[in-house]
């Protein structure tokens, strides 16, 4: 009997230790004309769990101040259209269309409360971000220099409004006048805690379990009143 009492305290320090594992997310997202990479840096029990990833993503077309992006296109039969296809649509179909927008707009807002109760507990610090770039025309450049600054500045507020922002962020955006160039270096350091993780998947478990029942509810009520309209 002993044992197992051991083998319990042992399992509530273990559960207790993985819930208060604070994770910290290095993030490095550097881009210098054609040499660009992100990199994310995750780091656990002060450096024992440690994961990187690294992914490139964007080129730069020379001689023309245009990005390239890789795109997937699906299959399907492109530039062809259907002559003389109609929709035959009810006031019953245009109901349901307008109940399946009402729910999704529900899921939506239920989600948004769930994860900004989440994001309001994670830190982000050591922002440095820093930009120089050129279009090779003097006046473009300097309307997209102000451009760049409105961004970055609004995108600062939006962190700062739903994280907690532990110390102020370092930016500068340098213009490049004389010839075409782009370079950008982001770095930043968010943390949280695994238990926070694991609450928000459990509440948006049970928030999707509570909408599915609803959806059920709906359904079969609205299924009724079609067989009664139906019988009469």
């Amino acid at each position: 009997m002993l044992w197992l009492l051991w083998i319990l305290l042992a399992l509530l320090i273990v559960i207790i230790l993985i819930i208060w594992t604070k994770i910290t997310l290095f993030v490095d997202l550097h881009h210098v004309r054609d040499n660009d990479y992100y990199r994310v840096r995750l780091r656990a029990w002060f450096g024992l769990i440690r994961y990187t990833y690294e992914i490139p993503v964007v080129k730069v077309k020379k001689d023309s101040p245009r990005l390239l992006v890789e795109k997937k296109k699906g299959m399907g039969d492109q530039g062809k259209e259907d002559e003389n296809s109609w929709s035959d649509y009810s006031v019953e179909d245009g109901l349901s269309m307008l109940e399946n927008a009402k729910q999704f707009l529900e899921q939506v807002v239920g989600f948004h409360k769930i994860f900004r109760r989440f994001l309001q507990k994670v830190t982000v610090s050591d922002i440095r971000w820093h930009s120089r770039f050129g279009l090779g025309d003097a006046a473009l450049t300097g309307i997209l220099t102000g451009a760049v600054w409105s961004a970055k500045g609004g995108i600062v507020v939006i962190i700062s409004r739903y994280m907690k922002l532990k110390d102020m962020p370092v930016m500068s955006v340098t213009p490049v006048f004389q010839h075409l160039w782009s370079e950008t270096v982001f770095e930043c350091i968010i943390s949280f805690r695994v238990g926070q993780a694991i609450l928000v998947g459990l509440r948006t478990l049970r928030y999707w379990r509570h909408t599915s029942k609803k959806r059920r509810k709906r359904w079969k009520s609205s299924n009724k009143n079609k067989t009664h309209s139906v019988k009469t």
